[in-house]
């Protein structure tokens, strides 16, 4: 927006600025005009200082984004720095969500959703009002959830039958327009790329992997060609396939605002031709410190009682797919024989005929035993260094944090390495003692202390004893 200055009202106050010099702001023979915008700058969410700025008259934005709003200035065309515009007007606001804000930029965050409209007013020295308008879209930010086909269906590859894609999504607003891709890759025989779509390896999706994402997908089978399996040398009979697949979903304006999001999901095939079923297990070690050494048995037994198959895990994070018949109520548990401190909750699953049950983030192993700490020596001379044995076995006890003991209420600065913890003797007469050391998951003793008593020229350990209420030590 501008506004035509005339010379004659504005002598007086710039008649030292144009004097008769070629290079003033305002002359009193030429006619000047003063426009200003709206400058936008909207950040990047995973840096904040990775800022796009662009003058703009309409903004789309999501809940609870930050974005900064400046004025702009120009005098004839030419843009100007702020401190020269300041002697161009006599004073700026700006009206937004019913706030007046005298500042040059200011920042702000929608917390609600829906349209506004920001006005930018400045006032120059001759009354008159310049005024610029930005209608600002603020909304739902996108999401979406695969719902089917879930991880633990298994569907028949070489079957004529329609499979369902569906999920859940959200963040499309009124004036959105949207659409979704869907990418897949099968987990033997093909080397996934970046351009890996359904159509690489399903020959039903060739016309199917875009669509609008307000509805899902519907395949018509068969996924997988008996062309496709002998090109790879598959047999249905004793493989299962695991499709990794995803959504990935656009939504964006006609005026270059766009986002998008994704989820990702799996399902497998069938065996063809034969009843038994496959349960992949995978078990997962929460906190386990890398590098450690696992000894885990896998126990399946049926729901009369009897045991079927035992399993046994050397290695983190290797599957292993144990054959079994297809049965209701089959138990599963896990022991861990070398860390003692894990355990792992059993499950109750249905095995369907001719499937494969992935089980990878169902075993879950977690350690909620504290490290347990004893005296080296109970009775030492005044001037030794005190030292208590730390042992774990969980998740252990990591090297590189802060180590430190509690003399009644004053934190003493305490060495660990493996196994032994040491400290110079902090108490000068009967003191308590306490070692709030955690293992990787935060697992400690707070409520267990031992006490220092100094003789003459002996100092005397005794414990562990138990402080029944609870204690937090950070």
């Amino acid at each position: 927006m501008s506004r035509l200055f005339f010379p004659f009202a504005l002598v007086g106050l710039f008649l030292l600025l144009a004097g008769c010099r070629e290079d003033a702001l305002i002359s009193r023979t030429d006619t000047q005009f003063l426009q200003q915008g709206i400058l936008v700058t909207t950040s990047n969410d995973e840096d904040f200082y990775n800022r796009h700025t662009e003058q703009l008259d309409t903004l789309y934005i999501n809940q609870g984004e930050r974005v900064i709003f400046t004025a702009s200035y120009a005098l004839n065309g030419n843009s100007i720095p702020s401190d020269s515009a300041l002697n161009l007007y006599a004073y700026h606001f700006w009206e937004l969500e019913g706030d007046s804000i005298n500042a040059t930029a200011f920042e702000h965050t929608f917390d609600s959703v829906g349209y506004r409209i920001g006005i930018l007013n400045t006032i120059d020295y001759t009354g008159d009002t310049l005024k610029d308008t930005i209608h600002i879209f603020v909304g739902t930010p996108l999401n979406i959830t695969i719902v089917a086909p879930t991880p633990d269906m298994s569907i028949d590859p070489l079957a004529d039958d329609y499979v369902e894609l569906n999920w859940d999504i959200s963040g499309i607003d009124p004036w959105e327009k949207s659409f979704c891709a869907v990418f897949a890759v099968v987990a033997e025989g093909v080397t996934m790329s970046q351009n890996t779509k359904w159509l690489d390896i399903l020959d039903s999706l060739d016309d199917l992997s875009e669509n609008d994402c307000k509805t899902g997908m519907r395949l018509k089978g068969p996924l997988i060609s008996p062309q496709w399996l002998q090109k790879y040398g598959i047999d249905p009979k004793d493989s299962s396939l695991t499709v990794y697949w995803g959504v990935k979903a656009y939504a964006y304006t006609d005026y270059g605002f766009e986002e998008h999001t994704s989820d990702v999901s799996s399902f497998n095939t069938l065996f063809i031709g034969k009843k038994n079923s496959v349960i992949q297990i995978k078990p997962i070690y929460e906190g386990l410190i890398a590098g450690t050494e696992i000894s885990a048995k896998i126990v399946l037994v049926s729901a009369l009682g009897d045991t079927i198959k035992t399993v046994a895990y050397k290695k983190v994070n290797e599957p292993q797919n144990i054959v079994v018949s297809p049965q209701s109520g089959l138990h599963i548990y896990a022991y861990e024989t070398l860390l003692n401190d894990y355990e792992a909750k059993p499950l109750v699953i249905d095995v369907p005929e001719s499937s494969k049950i992935r089980l990878g983030d169902s075993i879950v192993f977690t350690d909620k035993i504290p490290p347990k700490a004893s005296p080296v020596k109970n009775a030492l001379a005044l001037t030794d260094s005190i030292k208590f044995y730390f042992m774990d076995n969980g998740s252990g006890i990591s090297p590189s944090q802060k180590t430190f003991v509690i003399a009644d209420f004053d934190t003493v600065y305490a060495a660990y390495e493996s196994p032994v913890l040491s400290f110079a003797n902090p108490c000068r007469k009967e003191c308590e003692i306490r070692i709030p050391i955690p293992d990787n998951v935060r697992n400690r003793n707070s409520e267990v202390f031992w006490k220092l008593t100094p003789g003459r020229d002996s100092l005397l350990i005794t414990g562990p004893f138990v402080q029944m209420e609870d204690l937090e030590y950070k």
